[in-house]
């Protein structure tokens, strides 16, 4: 078994853990078994805090102090550990592991993988955006096909892009941004890249909490129902009374699907995937979403990219803290 250190800081909170991981043998693609790049993996520690954005290199440590916690869980240090993924929210340079913009936190040019190489005492790290890893992981944990997008849709939204089981990173390490396509033009929202009219500022978590939160703010018959059920107006809550059939969240939902869907259209004209991999926490409300979603999609892609399954990631709640882990395996395989 090989062992790898994972660290996931997102956009709301940071994961930490110890994965173990062991070659599957892959029976319909026999040069896989060649390459090894497909596992099975377990989970054998983790912690999860909060993201604190105001200084970065706190959090590190708190990072580093949760991470050695896992370690001494498990029995293990640092030296048994086959290398260390770490996943940062925004965009990265992978090649020198330096995080080059993460907008939500006021993080600008950070070199992490410098940061992290210090406070854990080695050099086996790998630093990466934390969607992409999330695409890495469904290639070697999940049962991946061969060409994917991978979207995120949680406190913002973020797309990775995986072409013949490479992942595809752009000249500037920035590809697959999919959360800054411009879905609105009439009346755009302001996306926190600073920027207008983007999926993210109309399609995210953050939107639907906002949206939600509106319609609370017009609708008193909503404050009362969430007070009844002890619930607040974010896109958890949302998701609840829209599961209920309650015909206010329902409609967040509906306006918030047809900004992925036509976001989704674009990526597919251009791309051209096998699948749609949705993961993030509002890939829980996909039910949901995929009503609206699908009229929007078929509306805007070409008839030869039509047929493309939209589905939830098979990683479930832990993706991204097995993506960082899959960082380590396809690094070692380059």
């Amino acid at each position: 078994m090989k062992y790898l250190g994972s660290i996931d800081v997102g956009g709301t909170k940071t994961m930490v853990g110890i994965i173990g991981a062991e070659a599957r043998a892959v029976t319909d693609r026999p040069e896989a078994q060649t390459l090894s790049d497909r596992y099975d993996a377990q989970i054998l520690s983790k912690r999860h805090f909060h993201t604190t954005v105001d200084d970065c290199h706190t959090h590190f440590s708190h990072c580093r102090t949760h991470f050695n916690a896992c370690l001494s869980e498990c029995r293990l240090t640092v030296d048994d550990l086959d290398g260390i993924g770490v996943n940062m929210p925004g965009m990265v340079d992978a090649a020198t592991g330096r995080l080059l913009e993460a907008p939500f936190a006021g993080w600008y040019n950070i070199d992490v993988k410098d940061a992290f190489s210090r406070l854990l005492g080695t050099d086996k790290l790998f630093v990466e955006n934390d969607v992409n890893a999330c695409a890495v992981g469904e290639l070697m944990f999940g049962n991946a096909c061969d060409s994917f997008l991978w979207v995120t849709i949680s406190t913002g939204i973020g797309g990775a892009i995986i072409v013949d089981r490479k992942l595809v990173s752009g000249s500037n390490s920035c590809a697959g941004e999919l959360g800054h396509v411009k879905v609105e033009y009439e009346h755009p929202a302001e996306c926190s890249c600073g920027q207008w009219g983007c999926v993210e500022a109309h399609g995210s978590g953050t939107a639907i909490t906002r949206m939600f939160a509106k319609k609370v703010m017009e609708n008193f018959e909503l404050v009362h129902i969430l007070a009844q059920k002890d619930l607040i107006p974010d896109a958890k809550g949302c998701a609840i009374l829209a599961n209920e059939g309650n015909r206010d969240a329902i409609e967040v939902f509906h306006s918030a699907g047809e900004y992925i869907g036509r976001a989704l259209s674009y990526a597919t004209n251009l791309l051209n995937p096998q699948k749609i991999y949705i993961g993030g926490g509002v890939s829980n409300s996909l039910e949901l979403l995929l009503p609206s979603i699908w009229p929007v999609f078929n509306r805007s892609t070409v008839r030869q990219c039509a047929g493309v399954e939209i589905v939830k990631t098979a990683l479930g709640y832990d993706a991204a803290l097995l993506g960082a882990a899959a960082l380590v395996l396809a690094k070692k395989m380059a």
